[in-house]
Protein backbone atom coordinates (compact mmCIF):
# COMPACT_ATOMS: atom_id res chain seq x y z
CA UNK A 1 0.00 0.00 0.00
CA UNK A 2 1.25 3.14 -0.89
CA UNK A 3 2.36 5.77 1.63
CA UNK A 4 2.42 8.67 -0.27
CA UNK A 5 -0.88 11.20 -0.78
CA UNK A 6 -1.39 10.93 -4.47
CA UNK A 7 -4.05 8.05 -3.85
CA UNK A 8 -6.81 7.69 -1.31
CA UNK A 9 -5.90 4.80 1.39
CA UNK A 10 -9.57 3.68 0.85
CA UNK A 11 -9.53 3.40 -2.76
CA UNK A 12 -6.22 1.66 -3.22
CA UNK A 13 -7.85 -0.78 -1.09
CA UNK A 14 -10.77 -1.33 -3.06
CA UNK A 15 -8.32 -1.92 -5.89
CA UNK A 16 -6.50 -4.86 -4.48
CA UNK A 17 -9.90 -6.53 -3.04
CA UNK A 18 -11.38 -9.41 -5.00
CA UNK A 19 -14.65 -11.24 -4.85
CA UNK A 20 -13.44 -13.47 -1.94
CA UNK A 21 -12.27 -10.66 0.18
CA UNK A 22 -15.12 -9.55 2.84
CA UNK A 23 -14.85 -5.83 3.42
CA UNK A 24 -15.91 -3.27 5.74
CA UNK A 25 -13.64 -0.86 4.27
CA UNK A 26 -14.89 1.72 1.92
CA UNK A 27 -18.20 3.76 2.37
CA UNK A 28 -20.17 1.45 -0.12
CA UNK A 29 -23.95 1.47 -0.18
CA UNK A 30 -25.87 -2.01 -0.46
CA UNK A 31 -26.55 -2.49 -4.13
CA UNK A 32 -29.20 -4.60 -3.29
CA UNK A 33 -31.39 -1.86 -2.56
CA UNK A 34 -30.91 0.09 -5.60
CA UNK A 35 -33.85 1.06 -7.30
CA UNK A 36 -33.03 -1.21 -10.35
CA UNK A 37 -35.93 -1.59 -11.86
CA UNK A 38 -37.28 1.92 -11.46
CA UNK A 39 -33.80 3.18 -12.83
CA UNK A 40 -34.43 1.18 -15.87
CA UNK A 41 -37.68 2.05 -16.21
CA UNK A 42 -36.73 6.08 -15.96
CA UNK A 43 -33.58 5.26 -18.52
CA UNK A 44 -36.29 3.97 -21.30
CA UNK A 45 -37.90 7.14 -20.73
CA UNK A 46 -35.49 9.39 -20.79
CA UNK A 47 -33.23 7.65 -24.00
CA UNK A 48 -36.35 8.87 -26.30
CA UNK A 49 -35.17 12.22 -26.03
CA UNK A 50 -31.90 12.70 -28.14
CA UNK A 51 -31.81 15.71 -25.61
CA UNK A 52 -30.28 13.11 -23.07
CA UNK A 53 -26.87 12.80 -24.78
CA UNK A 54 -27.19 16.43 -25.70
CA UNK A 55 -24.32 19.13 -23.74
CA UNK A 56 -26.43 21.17 -21.02
CA UNK A 57 -26.41 23.89 -18.53
CA UNK A 58 -23.28 24.22 -16.50
CA UNK A 59 -25.43 25.15 -13.65
CA UNK A 60 -27.36 21.71 -13.19
CA UNK A 61 -30.59 20.53 -15.47
CA UNK A 62 -33.18 22.96 -14.11
CA UNK A 63 -35.94 20.59 -12.53
CA UNK A 64 -33.18 18.91 -10.82
CA UNK A 65 -31.96 20.93 -8.96
CA UNK A 66 -35.94 22.41 -7.97
CA UNK A 67 -36.53 19.32 -6.70
CA UNK A 68 -33.50 19.56 -4.82
CA UNK A 69 -34.49 23.06 -3.78
CA UNK A 70 -37.82 21.47 -2.46
CA UNK A 71 -36.06 18.98 -0.62
CA UNK A 72 -34.14 21.41 1.66
CA UNK A 73 -37.60 23.85 2.20
CA UNK A 74 -39.62 20.85 2.63
CA UNK A 75 -37.75 17.73 4.98
CA UNK A 76 -34.68 20.29 6.19
CA UNK A 77 -36.71 23.93 6.71
CA UNK A 78 -34.16 25.92 5.10
CA UNK A 79 -35.59 27.82 2.12
CA UNK A 80 -33.97 27.38 -1.44
CA UNK A 81 -34.78 28.67 -4.61
CA UNK A 82 -33.14 26.40 -7.79
CA UNK A 83 -30.86 29.07 -8.24
CA UNK A 84 -28.95 28.12 -4.91
CA UNK A 85 -28.78 24.82 -6.04
CA UNK A 86 -25.39 23.72 -8.49
CA UNK A 87 -25.00 19.90 -9.83
CA UNK A 88 -21.70 18.52 -9.51
CA UNK A 89 -19.94 15.12 -10.43
CA UNK A 90 -20.68 13.52 -7.19
CA UNK A 91 -20.19 15.52 -3.95
CA UNK A 92 -16.50 14.81 -4.41
CA UNK A 93 -15.82 17.78 -7.11
CA UNK A 94 -17.66 19.87 -4.56
CA UNK A 95 -14.04 20.51 -3.15
CA UNK A 96 -12.27 21.19 -6.04
CA UNK A 97 -14.87 23.55 -7.35
CA UNK A 98 -15.04 25.47 -4.07
CA UNK A 99 -11.46 25.97 -2.93
CA UNK A 100 -10.78 26.77 -6.52
CA UNK A 101 -13.40 29.59 -6.50
CA UNK A 102 -12.37 31.16 -3.15
CA UNK A 103 -8.62 31.15 -3.68
CA UNK A 104 -8.11 30.22 0.10
CA UNK A 105 -5.01 28.70 1.29
CA UNK A 106 -6.14 27.79 4.72
CA UNK A 107 -8.39 24.70 5.97
CA UNK A 108 -9.14 23.79 8.98
CA UNK A 109 -10.88 20.13 9.32
CA UNK A 110 -12.26 18.31 12.12
CA UNK A 111 -10.20 15.47 13.84
CA UNK A 112 -10.49 12.83 11.91
CA UNK A 113 -11.99 13.61 9.24
CA UNK A 114 -13.12 12.26 5.72
CA UNK A 115 -10.38 11.32 3.78
CA UNK A 116 -11.43 12.12 0.64
CA UNK A 117 -11.59 15.62 1.88
CA UNK A 118 -8.38 15.75 3.21
CA UNK A 119 -6.62 14.09 -0.10
CA UNK A 120 -8.66 16.85 -1.94
CA UNK A 121 -7.36 19.51 0.01
CA UNK A 122 -3.71 17.92 -0.54
CA UNK A 123 -4.17 18.44 -4.20
CA UNK A 124 -5.02 21.88 -4.10
CA UNK A 125 -2.07 22.74 -1.86
CA UNK A 126 -3.59 23.58 0.80
CA UNK A 127 -2.20 24.35 4.57
CA UNK A 128 -4.36 22.18 6.75
CA UNK A 129 -5.51 22.49 10.40
CA UNK A 130 -7.63 20.54 12.40
CA UNK A 131 -9.51 20.36 15.69
CA UNK A 132 -11.00 18.02 18.11
CA UNK A 133 -13.22 20.36 20.40
CA UNK A 134 -14.82 23.30 19.01
CA UNK A 135 -13.45 25.41 21.67
CA UNK A 136 -10.48 25.49 19.65
CA UNK A 137 -11.76 27.11 16.76
CA UNK A 138 -11.86 30.91 17.97
CA UNK A 139 -7.27 30.86 17.80
CA UNK A 140 -7.82 28.93 14.40
CA UNK A 141 -10.79 30.31 12.58
CA UNK A 142 -10.63 33.84 10.48
CA UNK A 143 -11.60 35.70 7.41
CA UNK A 144 -8.65 33.77 4.95
CA UNK A 145 -9.78 30.61 5.83
CA UNK A 146 -12.03 27.66 4.99
CA UNK A 147 -13.70 25.43 7.97
CA UNK A 148 -14.60 22.04 6.93
CA UNK A 149 -17.45 19.64 8.88
CA UNK A 150 -19.98 16.86 8.74
CA UNK A 151 -22.58 17.54 10.99
CA UNK A 152 -24.33 14.52 10.80
CA UNK A 153 -22.81 10.79 11.46
CA UNK A 154 -19.47 11.92 10.91
CA UNK A 155 -17.23 10.09 8.31
CA UNK A 156 -15.31 8.31 10.38
CA UNK A 157 -16.09 9.05 13.84
CA UNK A 158 -20.33 8.82 13.06
CA UNK A 159 -20.61 11.79 15.87
CA UNK A 160 -22.80 14.28 15.53
CA UNK A 161 -23.14 18.02 15.96
CA UNK A 162 -25.85 18.15 18.64
CA UNK A 163 -28.67 21.74 19.06
CA UNK A 164 -25.81 23.25 21.39
CA UNK A 165 -22.94 22.85 19.66
CA UNK A 166 -24.48 23.82 16.15
CA UNK A 167 -25.36 26.99 17.99
CA UNK A 168 -22.09 27.72 19.54
CA UNK A 169 -20.26 26.90 15.54
CA UNK A 170 -22.79 29.26 13.76
CA UNK A 171 -21.81 32.24 16.14
CA UNK A 172 -18.01 31.19 16.02
CA UNK A 173 -18.37 30.99 11.77
CA UNK A 174 -20.03 34.39 11.55
CA UNK A 175 -17.94 36.33 14.14
CA UNK A 176 -14.91 35.39 12.41
CA UNK A 177 -16.45 35.68 9.07
CA UNK A 178 -15.12 32.34 8.08
CA UNK A 179 -16.08 30.33 5.11
CA UNK A 180 -17.62 27.35 5.61
CA UNK A 181 -18.24 23.46 4.09
CA UNK A 182 -20.70 21.61 5.34
CA UNK A 183 -21.03 18.17 4.49
CA UNK A 184 -24.19 17.00 4.42
CA UNK A 185 -23.54 13.50 2.85
CA UNK A 186 -24.89 11.12 5.44
CA UNK A 187 -27.81 13.62 6.57
CA UNK A 188 -30.81 11.45 5.58
CA UNK A 189 -29.11 8.46 6.82
CA UNK A 190 -31.20 8.75 10.15
CA UNK A 191 -32.39 5.94 11.84
CA UNK A 192 -35.08 7.38 12.76
CA UNK A 193 -35.35 9.41 9.93
CA UNK A 194 -35.38 12.70 11.36
CA UNK A 195 -33.16 15.41 9.99
CA UNK A 196 -31.25 18.16 11.25
CA UNK A 197 -31.56 21.92 9.44
CA UNK A 198 -28.07 22.51 8.40
CA UNK A 199 -25.63 24.54 10.02
CA UNK A 200 -25.28 26.60 6.76
CA UNK A 201 -28.88 28.07 6.88
CA UNK A 202 -27.59 30.29 9.42
CA UNK A 203 -23.93 31.33 7.61
CA UNK A 204 -23.25 33.95 5.05
CA UNK A 205 -20.10 32.24 3.83
CA UNK A 206 -21.70 28.54 3.72
CA UNK A 207 -21.68 25.66 1.46
CA UNK A 208 -23.65 22.93 1.91
CA UNK A 209 -23.09 19.50 0.26
CA UNK A 210 -25.23 16.51 -0.67
CA UNK A 211 -25.20 13.75 -2.84
CA UNK A 212 -27.25 10.76 -3.94
CA UNK A 213 -24.81 8.51 -4.28
CA UNK A 214 -25.75 7.34 -0.81
CA UNK A 215 -29.41 7.30 -1.09
CA UNK A 216 -29.90 6.21 -4.87
CA UNK A 217 -26.76 5.18 -6.27
CA UNK A 218 -23.07 6.21 -6.62
CA UNK A 219 -22.61 5.30 -10.27
CA UNK A 220 -25.06 8.31 -11.09
CA UNK A 221 -22.18 10.57 -9.86
CA UNK A 222 -24.87 12.94 -9.03
CA UNK A 223 -24.04 15.24 -6.25
CA UNK A 224 -24.62 19.43 -5.79
CA UNK A 225 -23.84 22.61 -3.74
CA UNK A 226 -26.08 24.21 -1.86
CA UNK A 227 -25.02 28.16 -1.56
CA UNK A 228 -26.11 31.51 -1.97
CA UNK A 229 -26.71 32.99 -5.16
CA UNK A 230 -23.54 35.22 -5.93
CA UNK A 231 -21.75 32.32 -4.42
CA UNK A 232 -23.02 29.77 -6.85
CA UNK A 233 -22.58 32.48 -9.74
CA UNK A 234 -18.70 31.83 -8.39
CA UNK A 235 -18.86 28.62 -8.68
CA UNK A 236 -20.19 28.76 -12.02
CA UNK A 237 -16.83 29.40 -13.47
CA UNK A 238 -14.76 27.02 -12.03
CA UNK A 239 -17.45 24.45 -12.72
CA UNK A 240 -17.24 24.89 -16.30
CA UNK A 241 -13.12 25.08 -16.68
CA UNK A 242 -13.41 21.35 -15.28
CA UNK A 243 -16.09 19.61 -17.08
CA UNK A 244 -18.47 21.99 -18.63
CA UNK A 245 -20.91 20.61 -16.93
CA UNK A 246 -22.42 16.83 -15.02
CA UNK A 247 -23.76 14.29 -17.20
CA UNK A 248 -26.48 15.34 -18.67
CA UNK A 249 -27.98 11.37 -19.13
CA UNK A 250 -27.32 11.27 -15.79
CA UNK A 251 -29.19 13.90 -14.61
CA UNK A 252 -31.79 13.02 -16.20
CA UNK A 253 -32.53 9.78 -15.40
CA UNK A 254 -32.36 10.82 -11.72
CA UNK A 255 -34.93 13.60 -12.13
CA UNK A 256 -37.26 11.18 -14.09
CA UNK A 257 -36.82 9.15 -11.05
CA UNK A 258 -37.65 11.38 -8.96
CA UNK A 259 -40.62 12.38 -10.90
CA UNK A 260 -41.77 8.83 -10.59
CA UNK A 261 -41.15 7.55 -6.89
CA UNK A 262 -41.09 8.52 -3.49
CA UNK A 263 -38.01 9.17 -2.56
CA UNK A 264 -38.47 9.32 1.29
CA UNK A 265 -39.66 6.01 1.09
CA UNK A 266 -36.89 4.56 -0.06
CA UNK A 267 -34.99 6.46 2.02
CA UNK A 268 -36.86 4.88 5.09
CA UNK A 269 -36.22 1.31 3.67
CA UNK A 270 -32.22 1.87 3.64
CA UNK A 271 -32.98 2.79 6.90
CA UNK A 272 -34.38 0.00 8.22
CA UNK A 273 -31.65 -2.33 6.55
CA UNK A 274 -29.19 -0.38 7.57
CA UNK A 275 -29.98 -0.03 11.23
CA UNK A 276 -30.26 -3.98 11.61
CA UNK A 277 -26.86 -5.07 10.20
CA UNK A 278 -25.19 -1.48 12.28
CA UNK A 279 -27.04 -3.14 15.30
CA UNK A 280 -26.04 -6.80 14.07
CA UNK A 281 -22.71 -6.19 13.66
CA UNK A 282 -22.22 -4.63 17.19
CA UNK A 283 -23.65 -7.75 18.60
CA UNK A 284 -20.73 -9.54 16.87
CA UNK A 285 -18.30 -7.08 17.91
CA UNK A 286 -19.56 -7.50 21.57
CA UNK A 287 -19.28 -11.48 21.34
CA UNK A 288 -16.04 -11.61 19.63
CA UNK A 289 -14.04 -8.82 20.39
CA UNK A 290 -15.76 -7.51 23.27
CA UNK A 291 -12.07 -5.39 24.07
CA UNK A 292 -13.05 -3.33 20.44
CA UNK A 293 -14.79 0.28 22.46
CA UNK A 294 -17.21 2.39 20.12
CA UNK A 295 -20.33 3.46 20.67
CA UNK A 296 -23.54 2.40 18.12
CA UNK A 297 -24.76 5.16 16.04
CA UNK A 298 -27.87 6.37 15.28
CA UNK A 299 -27.36 6.65 11.18
CA UNK A 300 -24.75 6.73 8.70
CA UNK A 301 -22.95 3.65 7.65
CA UNK A 302 -19.99 2.78 9.81
CA UNK A 303 -19.26 1.74 13.38
CA UNK A 304 -16.14 3.35 14.50
CA UNK A 305 -14.13 2.68 17.46
CA UNK A 306 -10.67 1.25 19.61
CA UNK A 307 -8.40 -1.96 19.61
CA UNK A 308 -6.29 -2.69 22.29
CA UNK A 309 -3.80 -2.86 19.69
CA UNK A 310 -2.51 -0.48 16.57
CA UNK A 311 -5.45 -0.51 13.82
CA UNK A 312 -2.40 -0.02 11.19
CA UNK A 313 -0.71 -3.10 11.70
CA UNK A 314 -3.83 -5.09 12.62
CA UNK A 315 -5.35 -4.19 8.67
CA UNK A 316 -2.33 -5.27 7.13
CA UNK A 317 -2.68 -8.17 9.43
CA UNK A 318 -6.64 -8.74 8.34
CA UNK A 319 -6.26 -7.99 4.13
CA UNK A 320 -4.11 -11.20 4.28
CA UNK A 321 -6.84 -13.72 5.68
CA UNK A 322 -9.62 -12.30 3.53
CA UNK A 323 -10.82 -8.72 5.00
CA UNK A 324 -10.32 -5.18 4.78
CA UNK A 325 -11.43 -2.87 6.94
CA UNK A 326 -9.61 1.32 7.08
CA UNK A 327 -7.51 1.66 10.15
CA UNK A 328 -8.24 5.48 11.74
CA UNK A 329 -4.70 6.73 11.07
CA UNK A 330 -4.99 7.83 7.46
CA UNK A 331 -8.32 9.98 8.72
CA UNK A 332 -5.77 12.27 10.84
CA UNK A 333 -3.24 14.61 9.61
CA UNK A 334 -0.55 12.81 11.67
CA UNK A 335 -1.62 10.47 14.06
CA UNK A 336 -1.20 6.64 15.26
CA UNK A 337 -4.15 5.03 16.80
CA UNK A 338 -5.60 2.09 17.34
CA UNK A 339 -9.06 3.49 16.04
CA UNK A 340 -10.56 1.90 13.65
CA UNK A 341 -13.70 2.57 10.97
CA UNK A 342 -15.80 -0.94 10.01
CA UNK A 343 -18.53 -0.44 6.79
CA UNK A 344 -21.78 -2.69 7.87
CA UNK A 345 -23.88 -1.65 4.64
CA UNK A 346 -21.80 -3.38 1.88
CA UNK A 347 -21.98 -6.91 3.68
CA UNK A 348 -24.07 -9.69 4.18
CA UNK A 349 -25.10 -10.67 7.87
CA UNK A 350 -23.29 -13.42 7.00
CA UNK A 351 -20.00 -11.72 6.09
CA UNK A 352 -20.41 -9.61 9.12
CA UNK A 353 -20.17 -11.98 11.38
CA UNK A 354 -17.52 -13.83 9.54
CA UNK A 355 -15.16 -10.96 8.89
CA UNK A 356 -15.54 -10.18 13.00
CA UNK A 357 -14.31 -13.56 13.40
CA UNK A 358 -11.39 -13.20 11.53
CA UNK A 359 -10.83 -10.11 13.78
CA UNK A 360 -11.21 -12.07 16.37
CA UNK A 361 -8.77 -15.02 15.22
CA UNK A 362 -6.54 -12.63 14.28
CA UNK A 363 -6.66 -10.54 17.92
CA UNK A 364 -6.58 -13.86 19.89
CA UNK A 365 -8.30 -13.17 22.44
CA UNK A 366 -11.51 -15.14 22.48
CA UNK A 367 -12.62 -18.62 21.74
CA UNK A 368 -14.13 -17.81 18.07
CA UNK A 369 -15.66 -20.95 17.91
CA UNK A 370 -18.35 -19.70 19.97
CA UNK A 371 -21.66 -20.77 17.82
CA UNK A 372 -22.66 -18.68 15.45
CA UNK A 373 -25.49 -15.62 16.11
CA UNK A 374 -26.30 -15.26 12.56
CA UNK A 375 -29.98 -16.91 13.12
CA UNK A 376 -30.60 -16.35 16.32
CA UNK A 377 -29.96 -12.40 15.62
CA UNK A 378 -31.89 -12.56 11.84
CA UNK A 379 -34.99 -14.02 13.63
CA UNK A 380 -34.92 -11.04 16.61
CA UNK A 381 -34.35 -8.28 13.94
CA UNK A 382 -37.09 -9.06 11.45
CA UNK A 383 -39.36 -9.50 14.14
CA UNK A 384 -37.81 -5.97 15.85
CA UNK A 385 -38.42 -4.23 12.33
Amino acid sequence: MSKGNKRSYIREILDVIDENTISFAGGLPDERLFPLEEIQNASAIVLENRKALQYSSSRGLHGLRQKIADIYTEKLGFKTSADEILITSGSQQAFDIIVKSLDKKNVIIEQPSYIGAIGAFKSLNMKIDSFKYISELPNKLNSSNILYAISDFQNPSTNSYNSIEREVLINIINRKKSFFIEDGAYTFLNFDNEYNTPISKYCERAFHLGSFSKIIAPGLRIGWIRANKKLIDNLLVVKESLDLHTSTLNQMILDEYLNSNDLFSHIKKLNIDYRMKMNFMADCLEKYIPSFKFTKPNGGMFIYGSFNRNSMKLAEEAILKGLAFVPAEVFYLNKKTNEARLNFTNSSFEDIEKGVRILASIIDENDVSKESICLSLFSKYFKAN
